[in-house]
């Protein structure tokens, strides 16, 4: 892999998603998707669940569906384990380390706001959770036609803060985060939790995001990105 320079502006604001990301909140979302699929007759071991991160509901909902027809609509299914995951949520905790790089983000200048492939009401709820006064608002898959992998939650988020897409970085814990982050051509860093996830599509895998030079991603006019 030869690297070449290419043209960029400066970055002028962080997209974050959420869960597995700002928070760890993915077993949360593990216990209510698969008490609520075995209660109506979906066997869904851990490891069947893991093979969904980063899938948005309605399509899971619809793989379910086609496997064994549900007796609730998408949205009951959807509403019964948003209900769970409410029932829990003072018990999410922050991913270490993550709410730092916000303050460090926001003592930079830069702008930040949420995108999401959750609900808007575990989104509003994942909000109010962290308390954090920094981000500018939420985007949730309720907000656009296309969930993630589709680039449109992103640039939808771009569009709202006046940001150019070029200007924005991604940060996501997810294999499809990352790919609806580098089509809407942003930055993508991926930051995954589980070491077996691959990523085709980032610009950088990492450890930590704050590793990375971000003086130099805030403050140049190039930048270097594989072919």
């Amino acid at each position: 892999m030869s690297l070449s320079p290419i043209k960029a502006i400066p970055i002028q604001a962080i997209l974050w998603d959420i869960d597995g990301t700002l928070l760890d909140s993915e077993p949360w979302h593990q216990h209510s998707t698969i008490a609520v699929c075995r209660r109506l007759g979906h066997e869904m071991s851990d490891a069947d669940y893991a093979n969904t991160l980063g899938i948005a509901f309605p399509e899971l909902y619809a793989r379910l569906h086609a496997a064994r027809p549900m007796v609730l609509t998408f949205r009951e299914w959807a509403d019964a384990i948003t209900d769970i995951y409410l029932e829990r949520i003072a018990e999410v905790e922050a991913r270490a380390g993550a709410f730092a790089l916000v303050e460090a983000f926001a003592s930079r200048g830069l702008r930040q706001a949420c995108v999401s492939n959750s609900g808007r009401r575990v989104v509003e709820a994942n909000l109010r959770r962290m308390g954090i006064p920094h981000f500018a608002f939420g985007i949730s898959r309720d907000d656009v036609t296309n969930g993630k992998p589709d680039p449109e939650p992103y640039l939808l988020a771009a569009e709202r803060l006046g940001v150019p897409p070029e200007a924005c970085a991604v940060i996501e814990d997810s294999p499809t985060g990352a790919r609806a982050g580098k089509a809407a051509g942003m930055l993508t860093i991926a930051w995954p939790q589980p070491p077996h996830l691959l990523f085709e599509a980032a610009d950088h895998v990492v450890e930590d995001p704050a590793a990375l030079d971000w003086d130099a991603l805030c403050g140049l006019a190039e930048r270097m990105a594989a072919d």
